[in-house]
């Protein structure tokens, strides 16, 4: 009998998960750049808290609005925090100083009709309010990151200078400030004040022939999704799979598109669903949408991966979003994560 009931116990154990959903570990996450879309995220990642998933988040990485919400997560703020973030910052009171002659004149020598110093004071604030100072680089941020429920942070901007992504971390930039970098990664061209920043990630109001500059700009002219920021040996872990060398299994990414775009890759892993053009707002939305597919392409192992969540078609343009609006994005993100979880299932088996 007393060898019996250990054997029914580990029948009992293995049978219940053979019936349990399978979950991956996943360590690193992605948070695709999307404007005020970006507010479903605080779904996603309350629906991420919830299912144990967050905790073993150790590394994220975000373009524009999804570094906004990284940086947050990096610096210990829960997903219940973020979301009351989200809900209560007045996001248009970042269109700052955009006074007819002032906002023509920084247009024209700053490259933005909007100087973003308000979001920069608001941002240095929650950082502040978590780690003490208003400075916090990323070096600063790795040595906080050994501890929970700090994470290390990568950044994406885009460098006009040299036409190309820079990712802003504790691995290439110790010394740069994160509320900087995560500045430099929501500059929408033309709209927010471009950035001038040295080898260092050192900001300057203007070029210096002193310490040779680099003008920034929002990464997600070039990288808006960096799923693969994390496809390097020194991040994926030991394992047989053909994969592990080009994809890193512990990564999961979040993803805002419209249903069309969303069933596209889902059903064939690629390929940019076609557009109805109605009007001229339509016009543009496709436009921006050819545009931003063809600079970030769809890889069809990134579907494994990838939380997709409904944008409802909303303008990613900075303005004051109705609340009815932010409840619905909220709502489309914790939907997202639950198909996502749903899709994984069935692939593990």
């Amino acid at each position: 009998m007393r060898r019996i009931i250990p054997l029914i116990i580990c029948f009992l154990f293995v049978f219940g998960n053979l019936n349990a959903q399978y979950i991956p570990v996943y360590r690193n996450l992605v948070l695709e750049g999307g404007g005020i879309k970006g507010i479903a995220y605080g779904g996603a990642l309350a629906e991420l808290e919830e299912q144990g998933i967050l905790k073993n988040i150790i590394r994220v990485a975000g373009t524009s609005a999804g570094a906004i919400q990284a940086a947050l997560l990096s610096v210990g703020y829960s997903a219940e925090e973020i979301t009351e973030i989200i809900s209560e910052t007045p996001i248009e009171s970042f269109n700052d100083d955009g006074f007819v002659p002032r906002g023509t004149k920084r247009l024209l020598n700053q490259y933005g009709w909007y100087k973003g110093q308000s979001f920069l004071s608001t941002f240095e604030g929650f950082i502040y309010d978590r780690t003490g100072t208003l400075d916090l680089t990323f070096g600063d941020l790795h040595k906080l990151a050994e501890a929970y429920p700090f994470r290390d942070l990568y950044v994406v901007g885009a460098d006009l200078s040299a036409q190309k992504s820079v990712v802003f971390s504790h691995e290439t930039h110790p010394n740069m400030r994160i509320a900087d970098a995560v500045r430099v990664s929501m500059s929408i061209p033309l709209y927010y004040r471009a950035i001038w920043l040295n080898k260092d990630g050192k900001v300057y109001e203007e070029p210096t022939e002193d310490d040779p500059c680099h003008l920034f700009v929002d990464g997600g002219i070039l990288m808006n999704y960096p799923v693969e920021i994390f496809d390097h040996s020194q991040y994926i872990p030991a394992c047989d799979d053909e994969y592990c060398d080009m994809f890193n299994p512990e990564t999961i990414g979040l993803r805002l598109d419209r249903p069309e775009q969303i069933n596209q890759e889902l059903e064939n892993g690629y390929g940019i669903a076609p557009y109805q053009i109605e009007d001229f707002n339509s016009y543009m939305a496709a436009l921006a949408s050819i545009l931003m597919r063809n600079v970030n392409p769809a890889h069809p192992k990134d579907v494994e991966r990838t939380i997709y969540i409904n944008d409802l078609g909303i303008s990613p343009k900075p303005r004051k979003v109705p609340e009815d609006e932010k409840k619905a994005l909220m709502e489309e993100g914790r939907k997202g994560v639950q198909l996502f979880l749903s899709r994984i299932n069935l692939l593990a088996d």
